[in-house]
């Protein structure tokens, strides 16, 4: 992933100067500028996104549904990406949501320091500053579209004038100062963290 990502960004920089890529290339020439990238993805992606940015330093990581991975913790490992930096989004009728794996992520991976979920559907941006956001747009009650719907794309949800309701939660998501943070909340004592325990005691 690294290094495909280096390769690409070198072809950039080569056949688009005026795009200025060369920005994201290490001085030496061998590498990119972490730092200086934000990473992101859905799903699965979204879990590997997060764990990338475990290892390795990154401007910041966009977490859509997920991380799930819910008989590891990972998660709580100290990380070299700041956890000021991960941001998520969920919505409510998501089979992880529901199953508890996103709370558990989010909070193994210290994100209730920076606030309390919130619910973007119902408090405007910048949602307290906080780093999990929800929501429980009309989905159809279908929970596979519920799962894709915070993503930009065909499953997202639109206004009656065609708009998708979500532009400002992207946008915030993206670009948010790191800085501004929400006030920090406990953990939640309803969010179960030993999910391989409590599968075993019901038989799955």
């Amino acid at each position: 992933m690294m290094e495909r990502a280096f390769q690409f960004v070198k072809y950039l920089a080569k056949q688009n100067p005026q795009g200025r890529w060369d920005y994201f290339l290490a001085p030496d020439g061998k590498g990119l500028r972490w730092d200086r990238v934000i990473i992101s993805g859905a799903s699965h992606g979204s879990t590997t996104a997060a764990r990338f940015a475990i290892y390795q330093k990154v401007d910041r990581v966009v977490m859509f549904c997920g991380p799930r991975d819910q008989y590891e913790n990972w998660q709580g490992l100290n990380p070299a990406t700041p956890a000021n930096r991960f941001f998520a989004f969920s919505h409510v009728l998501d089979g992880g949501w529901t199953g508890g794996h996103y709370c558990r992520s989010w909070e193994l991976l210290k994100l209730n320091q920076f606030g309390p979920i919130v619910n973007v559907d119902k408090t405007p941006a910048p949602y307290g500053n906080t780093r999990r956001l929800i929501t429980d747009a009309d989905v159809g009650k279908d929970a596979k579209r519920a799962h894709s719907s915070v993503v930009p794309g065909g499953a997202a949800v639109k206004d009656a004038s065609g708009k998708f309701i979500h532009e400002d939660v992207w946008r915030y998501l993206f670009t948010h100062p790191v800085d501004q943070v929400g006030q920090p909340v406990p953990p939640d004592p309803n969010c179960l963290k030993d999910l391989r325990h409590a599968a075993k005691k019901s038989g799955q």
